[in-house]
């Protein structure tokens, strides 16, 4: 694929399950997935699905161990091909963190997603600040901001390349809300 096709400025990180029924060693469980029981694949690939480069996970990952953590070794492993091109990653909680997400913006490659509440390198104030419905916050530091958004419920967010203002965005159902930027398809830039 490298050698053919170079991507545009937006990426997306996923896993997928290819179902497998057989014995396997590898063979993982995922209670969310359609397949529950299959091949556990790490995908990169653009917003319209084609995809770019995929990892198979095969259980013991001893060539991926190191400072970052598996999950963001993934990333870095997937993503190495586009570093210092200015990408945007787009990823959900598995992967993101403020660790991963510095090295990444030193490697000028933008990062934005979900965040998991119990992640090293979170800033607290953040995480433990309580919010009304439509409240946001967000706190920035080396260029990473972590924002915190309530809806229906809490939303916790990390970017490094959207802020955190709010704008007007329909929902599923067609509704006008206020969201963040960094939430909705297509946001703002941070200037």
């Amino acid at each position: 694929m490298d050698e053919i096709y170079y991507p545009n400025k937006n990426l997306s990180l996923d896993e997928s399950m290819v179902l497998w029924r057989g014995r396997l060693v590898f063979r993982q469980y995922i209670k969310n997935k359609k397949h529950k029981f299959g091949v556990k694949l790490y995908i990169l690939s653009e917003p319209n699905g084609l995809v770019l480069k995929i990892r198979i996970y095969n259980g013991g990952e001893k060539d991926m161990q190191g400072e970052l953590g598996h999950s963001a070794n993934v990333v870095m492993n997937l993503v190495k091909n586009y570093f210092e091109n200015g990408h945007s990653l787009f990823m959900d909680n598995y992967y993101n963190s403020v660790t991963l997400c510095k090295e990444l913006i030193s490697k000028k490659t933008y990062v934005t997603g979900t965040l998991r509440q119990n992640r090293k390198g979170n800033p607290s104030e953040i995480t433990s600040k309580k919010l009304k419905k439509g409240e946001i916050t967000m706190k920035y530091s080396s260029g990473v901001g972590v924002g915190k958004w309530r809806d229906k419920r809490d939303v916790l967010f990390i970017s490094t390349e959207f802020d955190g203002e709010l704008t007007s965005a329909e929902n599923r159902r067609g509704e006008e809300k206020q969201k963040p930027y960094a939430i909705i398809p297509g946001g703002k830039l941070l200037s």
